[in-house]
């Protein structure tokens, strides 16, 4: 027998005669495992030595003891956007409480990933979390090539894409701004998307698009970048289309849009939700003490922090159950829709 150091959760699952996921959970203590197969698994950890650590001591056991938090993003957008900044910060305040230090990886955004890949096959992290990636060729694709553990905070477009990630169902995100904006008797929208070349932009979308096509409705589309310049551009060009009527409704793909392309209208005497009715996403203070309150998509940002630094940990413990995490999505109802 190899030493019990070595024992993996594929040995024990092996030796119980189940599946590497069951035996995971078993190990983890979540319910919904027979009675048959948890002494099963139980047996095999014993028999074998199998050892599992929390998922406190699985990170701090690391060589290093560092996660990288990577972000391809230009660095304006970084500091200024408040879902990838609270975040961070959920992610920060989880692993200090394990004793992890935390780096930042930034600005890779037109390398495509190679100069963080680099960095991160340099021996100086154990791990990363990877969050706000683009579809453009081999970003993804560049990060994996590290040979780390690697959790991404939105679904990965990719050939052979990875499943360790966690992200807002953001289909159904699209779905539920058009569902209110329908039943608040809008039937001129418009959308300003994020940059279709993320998934969380496109996916926004489409849910947007199903619901209104189910009405006969195509809206109006604006590509926004989820950055205050481009919804303030977005509200610019929908200025005059409201003041038409030719737009009645518009939803803002994320809180920093919405807010710019807001001061833009109450600048031209534009009124929401009288002359506008607008919905958001990612239910940021921001948007709450907003004038009129937004109306928003929830985003949970300590949730995809929790969860992502949870599912790292459980990778570099070997207990992963392979599985990804979408986060059901839920609208707050306020005064702007």
């Amino acid at each position: 027998m190899r030493p019990a150091e070595r024992v993996t959760l594929e040995d024990v699952a092996r030796a119980a005669g189940v599946s590497r996921a069951t035996a995971s959970r078993v190990v983890r203590g979540d319910a919904g495992v027979t009675e048959k197969k948890t002494r099963a698994v139980q047996a095999a950890v014993a028999a074998l030595g199998y050892i599992p650590n929390s998922a406190a001591r699985a990170l701090v056991s690391r060589r290093t003891g560092t996660i990288a938090v990577v972000i391809p993003e230009p660095d304006q957008m970084i500091f200024s956007d408040p879902f990838l900044t609270r975040t961070v910060q959920e992610i920060s305040r989880y692993l200090d409480a394990a004793d992890i230090q935390l780096v930042m990886v930034f600005g890779d955004h037109a390398g495509h990933g190679r100069r963080a890949a680099k960095y991160l096959r340099n021996g100086s992290v154990d791990g990363a979390i990877v969050i706000s990636h683009h579809r453009f060729s081999g970003q993804v694709e560049a990060i994996m090539s590290a040979q780390l553990p690697v959790v991404f905070i939105g679904r990965p477009a990719a050939q052979n894409s990875p499943t360790a990630w966690v992200d807002l169902d953001n289909v159904s995100a699209g779905r539920l701004a058009a569902e209110r904006l329908l039943e608040r008797g809008v039937r001129r929208p418009a959308i300003i998307t994020g940059p279709l070349d993320m998934v969380a932009a496109d996916d926004r979308l489409k849910g947007f698009r199903e619901v209104l096509g189910s009405s006969g409705i195509d809206p109006v589309l604006l590509e926004g970048a989820f950055t205050a310049e481009s919804g303030r551009a977005a509200g610019e060009a929908l200025a005059p289309r409201i003041e038409s009527g030719e737009i009645d409704g518009v939803f803002a793909s994320s809180d920093l849009m919405a807010l710019a392309a807001l001061k833009v209208w109450r600048e031209r005497g534009l009124r929401v939700p009288d002359d506008v009715r607008l919905v958001s996403c990612d239910n940021t203070a921001e948007a709450a003490a907003a004038d009129p309150p937004l109306t928003s998509v929830v985003n949970p940002t300590d949730v995809l922090g929790r969860a992502a630094t949870d599912m790292l940990s459980s990778i570099m413990d070997d207990t992963w159950d392979g599985q990804p995490v979408l986060v059901p999505a839920r609208l707050e109802l306020r005064q702007s829709c």
